[in-house]
């Protein structure tokens, strides 16, 4: 049995009897004759007042938090907070795509608290400068490496995979500059950009579907915050594509089903792409190597590198697929320009 006394003294405020509790990743597992809980841990004031803010907007769509004897929704023990949730399991069936419900829910999480707030130009050109600088510092640092690496009389291994994937981490900052300039010639025309109260840490292993009760969940709301509802999104995909080859239509399948429920704008279209094409994860691989930092073998630096080149191709042939799709859509409308809005969008605004 795996457990310590503050989870009793902490399980006490809840009125409940342990008769075994297991760590269950981040959090503690409770069996109970009451039933299976879950007991997690708030490490900080932000993440607690995160947790709260989301309550408030998504209840009905957050696994419920139990109040505690006293009627509070956290307990504090020791300078920290722990809150306690019903054990529910996704497991019942299993959805053909799952990305497809996630990203419905996700959008409809993002409609409820979408606005517009006022932009500052000048913080809108300071960003843009800031990116450009830091991408052309990446840029400049992997060019110099790879200078020094040709010059090698004897590449390491690490070396040599890292040349021959130069020329494609070069495309992809290509890439995601001409996103970055479309979008700050987009945004320099307008006076609002759009936000949400957004999840900030969406993966699959954070949603579950619950066909028992016909409900789903999102959990881990520690993250949440005020941004782009694109942040999401883009999250999303840094956790996807941390797969290993071959991949398929899933998330793209996802994406889609998530534009259709909330329509995205070019400029954030732009905003999103530049966020998620530049191999920044493979430069700070490459950098610590190169300033003799990495603390592995050559056999795991290497390893890890092909891990971090096929994240890049992986988002690579993403936004390549997005860009085609966009593309085709563009090309109908050009030839029905005055094509109504699918039923489910029109529903949708008139609800």
């Amino acid at each position: 049995m795996n457990t310590r006394l503050d989870d009793h003294v902490i399980l006490r405020q809840y009125h409940l009897q342990p008769s075994h509790i297991a760590n269950d990743g981040k959090v503690k597992k409770i069996y109970t004759n009451e039933g299976v809980f879950v007991l997690k841990e708030i490490k900080s004031q932000k993440s607690l007042q995160a947790v709260e803010q989301a309550y408030r907007f998504y209840g009905p769509h957050i696994v419920p938090i139990y109040a505690a004897r006293n009627g509070a929704p956290f307990v504090a023990e020791a300078g920290r907070y722990y809150y306690l949730m019903p054990w529910i399991s996704g497991e019942e069936k299993r959805e053909e795509n799952r990305f497809l419900s996630f990203f419905r829910d996700l959008a409809w999480l993002h409609r409820q608290t979408l606005q517009e707030v006022p932009i500052n130009q000048e913080e809108v050109k300071k960003y843009y400068e800031a990116q450009k600088q830091e991408w052309e510092k990446q840029r400049s640092f992997l060019q110099a490496y790879a200078e020094q690496c040709e010059k090698e009389w004897y590449m390491s291994p690490f070396q040599l995979h890292f040349c021959t994937y130069f020329r494609e981490t070069m495309q992809a900052y290509w890439f995601a500059e001409t996103q970055l300039e479309t979008w700050y010639e987009r945004i320099k025309e307008q006076k609002k950009w759009r936000i949400s109260f957004i999840h900030g840490k969406p993966a699959l292993s954070h949603y579950i579907p619950n066909h028992h009760q016909e409900k789903r969940y999102f959990l881990s709301w520690e993250r949440a915050r005020w941004a782009s509802p694109l942040a999401d999104v883009w999250l999303s995909l840094q956790d996807y594509v941390r797969i290993a080859p071959p991949m398929d239509e899933s998330w793209i399948q996802g994406f889609s089903e998530y534009e259709g429920q909330l329509m995205i704008q070019e400029e954030e279209r732009a905003f999103f792409m530049s966020h998620a094409a530049p191999p920044s994860h493979f430069y700070r691989l490459i950098s610590r190597y190169g300033e003799q930092k990495q603390e592995k073998s050559e056999y795991d630096s290497v390893v890890q590198l092909h891990r971090e080149y096929w994240r890049m191709k992986h988002i690579e042939y993403i936004m390549m697929r997005l860009v085609q799709i966009n593309e085709k859509k563009g090309e109908e409308q050009t030839l029905n320009p005055l094509e109504p809005e699918s039923d489910r969008q029109q529903d949708e605004d008139r609800q």
